[in-house]
């Protein structure tokens, strides 16, 4: 039943660069497995393949109104709104759109989509965001996902606090990318990494937005969390040790941002996923079932 539903869905997807055509089968390749893993219905839980594949090209062909700036200058993308506008916001989680660059929150330039590179790595598929399934996420993963940025940030404060007596009156303002200090300000400037972190970490608390933006909120709070954890640890670790090259850690923070961004927001998807695929899976043999006790 799977292999015919993958082959019946690869038929469709002729359109499709090669490169999309097997990130996307791969994708479904490895969900009905899932679906196969808790005995559910690829039909069922996706629709006809006709009617994936079509909803999965529409996916793929869709360009949001998120993904044009406001202005651009010689070609490159000014945006003034920032991410407190929701549009604007979710360019940083569209699966939808198959860009991995769209233009910055704020500012001149452009910033990576990771529902793009989520969908590339096979995590998830580009329609895994409808309402069903973002309705399916049980609460408590949504809950966890929102105390991963206060965790970070918690921890990067009191980690801070319990280093602060030791730190000099001066810390490094900055760093190069050989991870040296660029020069020098006071010790007080690093509230302000703190807050980098913990600013975003209680904006992603808010209660009474949609699903889909408190995750967009999540991730956000989550990346810079990370980032502000770097930042700050880099710093007291040079104050204690000048000799060393510990800038290296904030740009090794950016990775790691982009990492735990990804999984608060996958985790809860792939949830919800799961919920959604027993669901159908349930009604399913309910209905076969009441066929089989009719007379």
């Amino acid at each position: 039943m799977t292999e015919k539903y993958l082959r019946a869905v690869r038929v469709r997807l002729g359109r499709l660069s090669r490169a999309d055509r097997r990130r996307a089968l791969d994708a479904l390749s490895a969900q009905l497995q899932e679906l196969a893993d808790v005995g559910g219905d690829p039909v069922a839980a996706l629709g006809e393949p006709a009617t994936y594949a079509a909803r999965l090209l529409d996916a793929l062909s869709h360009e949001t109104s998120a993904d044009s700036a406001r202005w651009r200058i010689l070609g490159v993308p000014v945006e003034t709104r920032g991410p407190v506008n929701a549009e604007v916001r979710s360019r940083t989680w569209d699966p939808a759109n198959p860009r991995l660059f769209t233009p910055r929150l704020f500012g001149i330039g452009w910033s990576v989509n990771l529902g793009a590179i989520a969908v590339r790595a096979g995590l998830i598929r580009p329609d895994d965001t409808d309402d069903a399934v973002l309705c399916s996420i049980p609460k408590r993963d949504i809950r966890a996902a929102r105390a991963v940025p206060l965790a970070i940030a918690g921890a990067t404060a009191a980690a801070l606090a319990l280093a602060w007596r030791s730190l000099p009156s001066s810390v490094a303002s900055g760093f190069n990318l050989a991870g040296r200090p660029r020069g020098e300000a006071s010790k007080w400037k690093l509230l302000g990494a703190v807050a980098l972190g913990a600013g975003p970490a209680l904006w992603a608390q808010r209660r009474g937005v949609p699903v889909e933006d408190r995750l967009v909120r999540v991730a956000r709070a989550t990346s810079l969390s990370l980032i502000s954890a770097g930042v700050v640890a880099a710093t007291v670790a040079q104050a204690r040790r000048p000799r060393g090259r510990w800038g290296l850690l904030t740009i090794a923070s950016l990775p790691v941002a982009g990492a735990g961004s990804l999984a608060v927001v996958v985790g809860p998807l792939r949830s919800g996923l799961r919920q959604t695929w027993q669901a159908a899976s349930d009604l399913r043999n309910k209905g076969a079932s009441s066929q089989e006790e009719t007379p």
